[in-house]
């Protein structure tokens, strides 16, 4: 994997909706204060309807910063809604041909599953410059990135800060993950962006969908054979997943409905997604689900 040195020039892209620009200040100056420097992106200032600038600024934006070469990591501001709307835009071939660190989480989802698909390179499913690294922000999230972006470790094991992880058997599989948001996933099944799930282990996390949606959404990917295809399952935070009415299932009771006869590993509580402090997983990188020693290990 590419590694992120001090120094290094990181580009500040907004894929997605537009972003406070106090926040953004912020946050770039906490990303200066730990020894790197900043670039953003021209649309990370501007506003168009809910988005950052036009369909086509902010799909600019992270074609330029893949092409520059003094560019050595690209992270999203913040997600929303957008990503979707600059998938035809994004240059694959150019992006194929300058690999760097590219990362975010949420709607950028997207883009992760666009790139995995029509590149073949590794993305990372992590803070994003405004929604995690503005004000006083969480140390945890931060040091994890950074042992992850900055540090060249072949292997390391995802200590998901402590909490415990679940598992729904004692069953174990390695493969390459891909993945993100459900309902961004879901809104990417079966066009050109969605990727191959053979073999694959399925990462999904979601915040403020009530739990008979979480549901539905499971049921979608179920009933498309893709709990089939692949090696293994990882959920993620499920932040304000509540229930819409007190006859509704809760949200592990949901879970259990769908994989505790499952017959492959599914781990569950994994901290990454829409909490704090949040854990980065590189998507497209082999990954490990111990299911006898309770552990998942990156490679």
């Amino acid at each position: 994997m590419q590694i992120l040195k001090k120094g290094d020039l990181i580009g500040l892209v907004a894929p997605a909706s537009y972003t406070d620009e106090v926040k953004l200040k912020k946050a770039i100056q906490n990303i200066e204060d730990l020894g790197y420097r900043v670039k953003v992106g021209e649309s990370a200032v501007k506003r168009w309807y809910s988005f950052a600038g036009e369909d086509t600024a902010r799909a600019k934006d992270i074609n330029t910063f893949f092409k520059d070469k003094n560019v050595k990591a690209i992270m999203c501001v913040r997600g929303g809604y957008g990503s979707i709307r600059i998938l035809d835009l994004l240059e694959y071939e150019s992006i194929k041909e300058n690999p760097k660190i590219f990362i975010g989480y949420s709607d950028i989802t997207s883009i992760h599953m666009a790139l995995h698909k029509k590149c073949g390179i590794k993305t990372y499913h992590g803070p994003m410059a405004v929604s995690n690294l503005s004000g006083e922000y969480n140390k945890e999230t931060l040091k994890h990135l950074l042992e992850v972006i900055a540090k060249n470790k072949s292997t390391y094991i995802l200590d998901n800060f402590g909490k415990e992880l679940k598992f729904f058997n004692n069953k174990s599989c390695e493969g390459v993950v891909v993945g993100g948001n459900l309902a961004t996933l879901i809104s990417n099944i079966g066009t050109e962006y969605d990727v191959n799930y053979n073999d694959k282990i399925l990462f999904l996390e979601d915040i403020g969908e009530n739990t008979y949606k979480i549901d539905r959404m499971l049921w979608h990917l179920k009933n498309l054979g893709i709990f089939d295809k692949v090696a293994g399952i990882l959920l993620g935070d499920f932040s304000d997943c509540e229930k819409s009415g007190e006859d509704d299932m809760e949200l592990e009771e949901v879970f259990k409905s769908h994989f505790s006869k499952y017959s492959k590993p599914v781990c569950y509580n994994f901290q990454s997604g829409h909490c704090t402090p949040m854990q980065t997983l590189v998507l497209g990188s082999k990954l490990k689900i111990d299911g006898k020693r309770k552990i998942l290990e990156q490679s």
